[in-house]
């Protein structure tokens, strides 16, 4: 029988308001790992999470049901949330 196999991997870089350094060394492996438990909530598959203090990049799996600016929309809003509560 055939079978399909999907492999789908987004590279997805966005930066803070008007880039500025917003984004604490002393918080930031915590950011980056709230942002993967956001990924796999939404069953995504964080592959790599990493950044400096005025951008993130984001390395992901995700499966072909996934809209991709639905993903995008929500891990902004709540990485965006946890920020403003750190």
């Amino acid at each position: 029988m055939p079978s399909t196999h999907t492999s789908l991997h987004i590279h997805l870089v966005f930066s803070t308001k008007e880039r500025l350094p917003f984004i604490d060394a002393k918080w930031q492996s915590d950011l980056h790992a709230f942002m993967g438990g956001c990924l796999k909530r939404l069953d995504a598959f964080p592959q790599e999470i990493g950044g400096v203090a005025d951008h993130v990049h984001l390395l992901m799996g995700i499966k072909p049901v996934h809209a991709i600016a639905d993903l995008v929309r929500e891990v902004k809003r709540v990485s965006s949330e946890w920020v403003k509560d750190a």
